[in-house]
């Protein structure tokens, strides 16, 4: 099966930037709490829960994650990207996550499976 990194090298490198940099610019908006960058980085029809879609439902969420006020420190690490075509890629982010409680801080490490 011919790839676009196969047909379109640049292409290609192009589009595994442009995911690098969402996943970034979403640990980034949600570390400032800038919920309106971070609902910009996905669909309009996101998918929220089993029964909210879009922008506003996911806002709504995040800021009801966010609410109790602690601070969260994201970091983006290993990150694989499958390229299919121009218009579609899926992907396995790793990400470090540091989130206050109180007077701790809990590590987490997550792993994000998504389609681009």
């Amino acid at each position: 099966m011919t790839s676009l990194r196969d047909t379109n090298p640049t292409e290609w490198l192009i589009a595994c930037e442009e995911i690098r940099q969402l996943a970034s610019r979403y640990a980034v908006a949600l570390n400032h709490r800038n919920l309106d960058a971070l609902v910009e980085l996905f669909v309009a029809d996101v998918r929220v829960g089993r029964d909210d879609v879009g922008r506003e439902a996911l806002k709504q969420n995040m800021a009801a994650q966010l609410r109790d006020g602690h601070r969260t420190i994201l970091q983006v690490s290993n990150h694989v990207i499958d390229v299919v075509d121009a218009d579609n890629a899926s992907g396995i982010v790793g990400t470090r996550a540091e989130i206050e409680r109180g007077d701790e801080w809990v590590i987490q490490v997550i792993e994000y499976h998504d389609t681009y």
